[in-house]
């Protein structure tokens, strides 16, 4: 039977690991079968003779059931879905053996990782395709610490619909800023399988409703102007060729087959939340308990932040913590549009209460307090600049009428113009959208600091490597240094928008 990526500590175990990680025992611990393996129970990811980490996966196709009767054809990294998670220690060098045993070429991007240019998995870009039967090798040194992930990044429309996705896991050389008892590992995602009813599309994306919250909801749970346009056009102004979603899976499976959650009263339990989906937001609930941010694209803030529920566009990634005390069968959910019915949902059981009725998130939504990016304030880790701050605009646009074309700047990659900096240099830039769809952008190779939404500058920045910019003229204001020399992919993270053209190169001399 699957069991879900989880990881559980006890504080005796804890303090076990922490004395003998200093060692090299618990380092390392490499996710088999679906269940986390402890190192003191199987070490997987071996020491080279060199001295460093290695660990090998291999891509191949296989057949994988979300449910029972949903049996589909999936690419998976070493028979699994989603694929093993790595967990590894901050400062680490780490080896990655890929083996390619699909029909295809393949490659592997370290998402929110600062590898140097030539280990980043761009096709054509920073390595070439690991073709049908090749091996590639990545190395690097693990870092940042915090909730990452790795995924393909050829033909991502396709590869990463079909399951290649799995978490990378960075412990943090120091002591961890939000001590926890027991924490899981849950990674979201969409599948146009052909099973079910298709979903109704989240595509004006996390904030919705122009930053407030109530309206954000109603984006959400109703029919924006972009979607009833989008309906009475026969889909078309979404572009042609976007798949049928109609499944979604925690962990690789969709309810009723998602396996519970144990928890022991009084326990601090974390979730790292992982949104692995080509396509959908989505808004996380834990029916009975208000749940606390802590980290924002696995970067920790400086206090955390209590909400109700934690909308997540493609590639977010949140931890929160709650306090398990109040004994009983929950659900954790999606409250996204169909989202639950389709199978995003898991049980969380309070250990002696196995059995009970499963309590449900209600759907009153008015009253919720939801997460957005104004509430949080990261602890300041970029570089510090050793030049004079640049600004430039990037306008996004495209998808209208049926095309499959997304632009920046009115261009498609790879005609849209790069952004030149050199090492150490500021950058300043003002993200504004004016298609019908929202864009989570991503920068490979650094993080960034969110600075203001539509226009309203934040309290204080927001660390991440993913942001999610509005449709209907939504705009987003970040700012980076330039720290990690090459060049590197900027792009929107919905592959659709993608390999539609939304990439521009930032190159760091």
């Amino acid at each position: 039977m699957e069991t879900p990526i989880t990881r559980e500590r006890s504080l005796a175990r804890r303090e076990f690991l922490k004395a003998s990680g200093r060692a090299g025992l618990g380092a390392l611990a490499l996710m088999v079968g679906g269940s986390a393996l402890l190192p003191v129970q199987r070490a997987v990811a071996q020491y080279a003779p060199d001295g460093i980490r290695e660990v090998h996966l291999e891509t191949r196709e296989v057949l994988w059931e979300l449910a029972p009767g949903k049996r589909i054809k999936a690419m998976a990294y070493n028979g699994q879905v989603p694929g093993p998670e790595i967990r590894v220690q901050e400062g680490e060098r780490v080896r990655v053996v890929l083996t390619n045993a699909l029909a295809e070429p393949t490659t592997v991007h370290w998402h929110g990782v600062e590898v140097p240019n030539p280990m980043d998995g761009v096709p054509g870009l920073t390595q070439q395709p690991v073709r049908p039967g090749e091996t590639f090798v990545y190395e690097f040194e693990a870092r940042p610490a915090g909730t990452r992930w790795y995924h393909t990044h050829f033909q991502g429309h396709r590869q990463l619909d079909l399951g290649l996705a799995a978490p990378l896991i960075i412990a943090p050389a120091q002591p961890d800023p939000f001590p926890f008892d027991r924490e899981y590992t849950l990674i979201l995602d969409d599948w146009a399988t052909g099973f079910g009813r298709p979903l109704p599309s989240t595509r004006e994306g996390t904030a919705g409703g122009r930053g407030g919250i109530g309206g954000m909801m109603r984006g959400m749970m109703g029919r924006g102007m972009g979607q009833m346009m989008c309906e009475d056009m026969g889909g078309m102004m979404a572009g042609a060729h976007t798949p049928v979603y109609d499944t979604m899976t925690i962990n690789g499976k969709a309810y009723p087959a998602t396996v519970p959650l144990t928890v022991r009263q009084g326990e601090r339990v974390r979730l790292r939340l992982i949104n692995a989906s080509a396509e959908h937001t989505h808004v996380i609930r834990l029916a009975g308990h208000r749940v606390q941010v802590t980290h924002t694209d696995g970067n920790p803030l400086i206090r955390p932040v209590e909400v109700d529920a934690v909308p997540m566009a493609p590639s977010e990634r949140y931890d929160v913590q709650f306090v398990a005390e109040r004994p009983g069968v929950w659900l954790l959910a999606c409250a996204g549009p169909g989202h639950a019915d389709a199978g995003e949902r898991v049980l969380l059981v309070y250990e002696g209460h196995e059995g009970e009725k499963p309590v449900a998130p209600g759907e009153e939504a008015s009253d919720l307090r939801l997460w957005h990016y104004r509430l949080g304030h990261s602890r300041e880790t970029l570089p510090r600049p050793a030049r004079q701050e640049q600004t430039l605009t990037l306008t996004l646009s495209g998808g209208m009428m049926g095309s499959d074309a997304w632009t920046i700047n009115g261009k498609q990659y790879p005609r849209t113009d790069p952004i030149h900096l050199r090492k150490g240099e500021r950058v300043r830039v003002q993200l504004r959208n004016h298609s019908m769809e929202a864009h989570p952008m991503h920068l490979h190779g650094q993080s960034f600091q969110v600075l203001a939404i539509n226009g309203q500058a934040l309290a204080q920045p927001l660390l991440k490597d993913s942001v999610d910019v509005e449709a209907h003229m939504g705009a987003v204001d970040i700012a980076f240094t330039a720290a990690n020399p090459g060049d590197w992919f900027f792009h929107c993270h919905k592959p659709m928008h993608m390999e539609g053209g939304m990439i521009t190169l930032v190159t760091i001399a």
